[in-house]
């Protein structure tokens, strides 16, 4: 059965004097009941690397998840780390995952990665929870759309990612762009532009979608942006069945890209 999560940021951590300290993540939009609902077993933990070098910064981060997950009363009997340290060991890994979650970070440099990895294959025949945030959700679906951030020089825009889901998505989503700088401005452009092509979530931290074989959910403050507006489909504590939206549009792509 699928059971994919795309997240935004799950607000697993707070900072007190520019550290980061791991909380309980954030259920305002019942993500923590929905893993414990979904989740076959608590016999191991995989956390895959967006930046595959940065080892400090991994081990800071996957401790923040992991650690969030144990004070929502989600623990593993192991918890693995998937990175250039441990790629030898990405099939044991998967083997003995009942959960993934994918990183945040650098949407193409993950993407490099898990195509160096074969993650789109050894995912095939999975059958625990994937959870993706941010760049992890991006990287989830089958013609990847990775907004540009830093303009006309913005790492590559389209590519192939992991075929779990028809999904777009747009994380950390802001509607207001008062304030916005004219990098943010010409990301937002893009974004409509690219909505004339393929329908996008946009979903703003602490809300999420939840798919498997029988219904896809939106739970929290999320937008659907097509044909060039957005549009608002859900609210915190509330959620959206987009079930009929997914299968009368799918996700719009005219497949003139990869």
């Amino acid at each position: 059965m699928k059971k994919l999560f795309f997240t935004s940021n799950t607000k697993h951590y707070h900072k007190i004097d520019g550290k980061k300290i791991p909380n309980e993540i954030d259920n305002t939009n019942d993500i923590i009941d929905q893993i414990k609902q979904l989740i076959d077993a608590n016999n191991a933990i995989l956390y895959i690397a967006a930046s595959p070098d940065d080892s400090e910064k991994i081990d800071s981060y996957s401790y923040l998840i992991f650690e969030g997950l144990k004070l929502s009363g989600i623990t593993f009997s192991e918890y693995l780390i998937l990175d250039n340290r441990t790629k030898n060991n990405v099939e044991e890994y998967i083997k003995k995952a009942n959960v993934i979650f994918l990183s945040g970070g650098d949407t193409y440099i993950e993407n490099e990665f898990f195509k160096q990895i074969h993650l789109k294959d050894l995912l095939k025949n999975f059958e625990g929870i994937i959870i993706g945030q941010s760049a992890g959700s991006i990287n989830m679906a089958e013609s990847v759309y990775n907004s540009p951030e830093n303009g006309e020089e913005s790492e590559p825009i389209y590519f192939e990612g992991l075929g779990l889901s028809n999904i777009n998505i747009e994380p950390h989503f802001i509607l207001d762009t008062n304030g916005f700088n004219e990098m943010q401005i010409y990301q937002r452009n893009h974004l409509l532009e690219e909505s004339k092509r393929r329908s996008i979530y946009a979903l703003c931290d602490g809300s999420h979608i939840l798919e498997t074989d029988e219904y896809i959910m939106v739970y929290g403050k999320a937008f659907l942006v097509r044909d060039g507006f957005i549009t608002q489909i859900c609210d915190d504590k509330c959620a959206t069945n987009i079930n009929n939206e997914m299968q009368t549009y799918g996700n719009k792509f005219y497949n003139k890209i990869i």
